[in-house]
C-alpha cells in the first residue's frame, strides 16, 4: 500500500489542499520531508492521514476529538485519500487485469461540536462519517480489518517514547487492533512498549520450546534495531528477570538507562518491526515489504550526527516503505537525499499553504537554513549575525570611516575570523582579498 494523494477541506489552517506523492504518471515518492514553521499544519497533516489509514472503524476508536478541527464550523469538512494497492495486500476489486494498477479513493466527512445539517440529514454523531462508496466498502473487509494481512500503514506521533518504568515484562504479546497502529498521534501518554514486550516473547519462546520462527524473528528485529543505532551501541542481550540490556561502549545497559535519543529510536523501530511481521506472517522477509509509515518530527532528542544519518539508514533498512515525516531539521531534509520529496508550509492570509522545494539534498545545512525551504534564517546566534551585519556593513565604506568606525571594523574583522572562517567577504590586507582583488582586475 502507498499514498498516491491527499485532500483536506475546511479543516483548521487549511481552507483546501490536495497533494499529490506521484512522480510522473506512476512512480511516487518514498520519502516525503514536512518542513515549516509551527502552527502551519503538519502534524495535522500528518493525523489526517492517520485517520484515514486506520479506516472509519478504526478512526473511531483513536483518541481523536473534532473540536477545533474545522475551520469553519458551517461547513463541511472533508479528508480524501488515494490508496495505491502493493502486490502483497491481498484482495481483489474487480477483474484480474486491474489487479496490479488498482486504487482506491475515499474520504471521510469531519462533524465539529456543532449540529451540522448536510443534505437533509442531521449529522451528530460519530463525528467520522464515511462516504458510501463500494470501494470503501470493500476497503473495510479487506485492508482495514485488524485480523487482516499486508495494507500496511502504521503512525508515531512526536512523544513516541519506551516506557520509564523499571519493570519485570511479562513474555506474553497480544496481536493488536489496526487502530492501535497510530495511537500515539493523538495520544502523548502512550508508550510505545511493543518492542520489549516482543523482545521478551520471542526470547521465551527460544527458550522454552526452542521456537525456530521465534528465532527468525529476533535475528530480524535485532538487525534492525542496531543499524539505526549509532555506532558502538547494540543489542546485548534479555535477562532472567525479563530485563532487555544493550552493549553501549562495552557497559550492559538496560532501556531504563539509556538517553532519550536511544530510547526514541529503539521505540520506533521495535514497534515498526514488530508491526511488519505481524501484516506480513508469511513473507521471507518483512523488511522488504510495502506500506506507508508516518512519523511526527523525526528529529527530537537526536544529535545533529545522528539527524543527518536517520533518514538514509531508514530507507536503507526499509526500502519499499513510504516515509512521509515532519522534521525542524536541515539534517534530515538535506539527508532524505535527490529522491525525497520536500515539502514547505508556511502560512499567507491566516490559511496554510504547500510549496514543493527541489534540490534541498544538495545544499549544505547552512546554506539549507539560509534558503526559502527555512524562511532564509541566519545559522548564527542573533547577537553574533548583528556583528556580521554590521562587519558587511562597514567594509564597503572602510577608507571613509570615522576614526571611531575603524577602530570598531578592526574589532569586528577579528569576531568575524573566528565567527566565519569560510565564507562573507575577505578581511582587507589578507590573502584572499589580495586574491580577489587580481581576479577582479585581470578577468573583467
Amino acid at each position: 500500500m502507498y499514498v498516491d494523494s491527499l485532500t483536506i477541506d475546511n479543516i483548521r489552517c487549511f481552507e483546501s489542499l490536495k497533494i499529490s506523492f506521484l512522480r510522473g504518471t506512476s512512480a511516487r515518492y518514498k520519502w516525503v520531508t514536512l518542513l515549516g514553521p509551527n502552527g502551519c499544519g503538519k502534524s495535522t497533516l500528518l493525523q489526517s492521514l492517520a485517520l484515514l489509514l486506520a479506516g472509519p472503524e478504526g478512526a473511531q476508536n483513536l483518541p481523536f476529538r473534532p473540536i477545533g478541527w474545522l475551520r469553519d464550523e458551517s461547513k463541511l469538512a472533508k479528508i480524501g485519500i488515494r490508496l495505491h494497492q502493493s502486490e502483497h495486500d491481498p484482495g481483489q476489486f474487480g477483474s484480474e487485469s486491474t489487479r496490479l494498477t488498482q486504487s482506491f479513493a475515499y474520504s471521510y466527512s469531519i462533524v465539529g461540536s456543532n449540529p451540522l445539517s448536510v443534505s437533509s440529514k442531521l449529522y451528530t454523531e460519530p463525528a467520522i462519517v464515511a462516504n458510501p462508496q463500494s470501494k470503501l466498502t470493500w476497503l473495510r473487509k479487506t485492508a482495514f480489518t485488524s485480523t487482516g494481512k499486508g495494507w500496511f500503514g502504521v503512525g508515531y506521533g512526536a512523544f513516541r517514547r519506551l516506557t520509564r518504568k523499571n519493570q519485570i515484562i511479562v513474555p506474553s504479546l497480544e496481536p493488536q487492533a489496526r487502530f492501535t497502529n497510530f495511537f500515539t498521534q493523538f495520544s502523548e501518554d502512550e508508550p510505545l512498549s511493543a518492542f520489549e514486550r516482543w523482545m521478551v516473547y520471542l526470547d521465551y519462546r527460544i527458550a522454552k520450546i526452542k521456537d525456530e520462527d521465534a528465532k527468525r524473528q529476533r535475528e530480524i528485529g535485532i538487525t534492525a534495531i542496531n543499524s539505526l543505532l549509532p555506532d558502538g551501541t547494540r543489542f546485548d542481550s534479555v535477562t532472567a528477570e525479563g530485563r532487555i540490556l544493550f552493549d553501549v561502549g562495552g557497559s550492559k545497559v538496560p532501556t531504563i538507562g539509556l538517553s532519550d535519543g536511544f530510547r526514541s529510536v529503539l521505540a520506533l523501530s521495535g514497534d515498526l518491526v514488530w508491526r511488519l511481521i505481524q501484516s506480513f506472517p508469511d513473507t521471507t522477509d518483512p523488511l522488504r515489504e510495502e506500506g506507508v509509515v508516518l512519523i511526527d518530527e523525526l528529529d527530537i532528542h537526536l544529535h545533529p550526527i545522528w539527524q543527518r544519518d536517520i533518514a538514509q539508514l531508514l530507507q536503507e533498512q526499509f526500502p519499499n516503505l513510504q516515509f512521509i515525516v515532519s522534521t525542524h531539521s536541515p539534517f534530515i531534509a538535506s539527508g532524505a537525499g535527490e529522491d525525497a520529496m520536500t515539502l514547505k508550509f508556511s502560512m499567507k492570509g491566516g490559511q496554510a499553504i504547500v510549496d514543493q522545494i527541489l534540490n534541498i539534498s544538495a545544499l549544505s545545512v547552512d546554506d539549507a537554513l539560509r534558503s526559502i525551504a527555512f524562511e532564509q534564517i541566519s545559522p548564527y546566534s542573533p547577537k553574533t549575525q548583528e556583528k556580521i551585519d554590521r562587519y558587511d556593513s562597514l567594509l564597503p565604506k572602510m577608507d571613509h570611516l570615522s576614526k571611531e568606525e575603524k577602530k570598531e571594523l578592526k574589532q569586528l574583522q577579528l569576531f568575524v575570523q573566528e565567527a566565519r572562517p569560510f565564507g562573507g567577504p575577505p578581511v582587507p590586507g589578507s590573502l584572499e582579498a589580495k586574491i580577489d582583488d587580481y581576479l577582479g582586475k585581470n578577468l573583467q
